[in-house]
């Protein structure tokens, strides 16, 4: 009986050795020690199938989530690049300027079958520039993008008729400080939006299925957004002032922000090499608005020589960025899977929460309390090729 328990110890320390041994060799990894050899030449080997496109489940098990990442050579990084057109509206509320009302017999009416006159927007065109790179751990990923974008409009609004008869005018909101039911012929508004969003991710792409691929990301964002809106407005006086009365007023923005940003990507592949693709992500950013400052100059002539200004310096909170787009792409490999091209095109939503402070210092001025400020809005085309190499 001893010896036989002896012979059952040597025989599993044996097969444990073999089994130990078995497991190193491709551990290894020996071909990449060395230089990465050249990609592979004409006739291209055959592959149960191509990374990132549809498979079956003969070639990837059920109880892996398989990489889904594009595979271009021997050695499991690399790199690609993509850049992208942007033509996106901004558009951000809390910018009403002004409501119609009339002036009969020298007395400002009360509003009645107003119109309500708003920041006009406009869609404007942009870019963004990606790198990304390929690791040696787990099939992950990592891509630093940049997005740059500006807009700016402008507006010249004179007041709609009322149905009361009588002499059109505006009535401007709160803008402008100190007074009630500032009465304006004509408005003159300018809109100025600049934004810089710098996004660094990780991202590990697998399949859920023979035809769809999931890729979860996180990382961190950095945003810059400046803002500006100027108005001047022809005050309406009943007696006929030379020069006509005006008022100026003057409002500004600046921020920068930076947290943490986690996120979804998925693809549906059709054939051929098309696909649908959608993502979804979200950003909470530490945000410090370095100046946030409103200036008016003044309206009448026993005003004159006095500016009322009021500003927020180094207003320190927390804010959130919302993002999903949804589109279709087309890729392929080629040179022998040396190479891989992917052309996206998608439409977009952003919203940049609580980010009017001009209109929050404002309110804070007219009522002593400041109201939650009003949400930043971006949506718009987004053209994409990528080249990985």
């Amino acid at each position: 009986m001893g010896s036989l328990l002896r012979l059952l110890f040597f025989g599993m320390c044996f097969a444990l050795f073999v089994q130990a041994d078995e497991c190193r060799e491709p551990c290894l990894k020996e071909e990449c020690a060395v230089p990465c050899p050249p990609k592979p030449c004409e006739p291209c080997p055959s592959v149960c199938f191509e990374p990132g496109y549809p498979t079956n489940p003969g070639c990837t098990p059920c109880a892996f989530n398989t990489s889904a990442a594009y595979e271009l050579g021997p050695c499991p990084w690399n790199f690609w690049i993509d850049g992208s057109f942007t033509y996106w509206l901004a558009y951000q509320e809390g910018l009403d300027v002004a409501v119609s009302s009339t002036e009969i017999a020298a007395v400002l009416q009360s509003p009645q079958n107003a119109v309500f006159l708003f920041q006009d927007t406009s869609f404007e065109p942009g870019f963004k520039v990606g790198l990304g790179l390929d690791f040696d751990h787990d099939h992950w990923s990592g891509l630093l993008e940049y997005a740059w974008f500006r807009s700016e409009t402008s507006m010249n609004q004179a007041a709609p008729a009322d149905l009361r008869g009588g002499t059109a005018v505006w009535i401007l909101d709160n803008w402008v400080s100190g007074q009630t039911n500032t009465a304006a012929s004509s408005i003159q508004s300018r809109w100025r939006c600049d934004m810089d969003l710098l996004d660094g991710s990780f991202i590990r792409p697998y399949y859920q299925g023979t035809h769809l691929i999931f890729a979860p990301f996180g990382g961190l964002r950095a945003q810059w957004i400046r803002q500006s809106l100027n108005m001047n407005a022809q005050i309406f006086t009943s007696s006929n002032d030379t020069p006509p009365l005006s008022a100026t007023i003057k409002n500004k923005s600046h921020s920068w922000a930076v947290g943490p940003r986690v996120g979804f990507q998925g693809r549906w592949h059709l054939g051929w090499g098309f696909r649908f693709e959608g993502d979804a992500a979200g950003s909470l950013l530490f945000t410090r608005y370095n100046k946030v400052r409103h200036a008016q100059e003044p309206t009448t002539t026993a005003d004159s020589g006095s500016e009322v200004s009021a500003v927020f310096k180094d207003y320190n909170t927390v804010r959130a960025d919302s993002e999903c787009n949804l589109g279709i792409g087309w890729g392929s490999y080629f040179n022998c899977r040396g190479y891989h091209f992917d052309l996206l095109a998608t439409y977009d939503f952003q919203i940049f929460w609580n980010q009017n402070m001009m209109r929050q210092l404002v309110d804070a001025i007219a009522d002593g309390t400041g109201h939650s400020p009003s949400n930043l809005y971006l949506q718009g085309l987004t053209l994409k090729a990528q080249l990985d190499f």
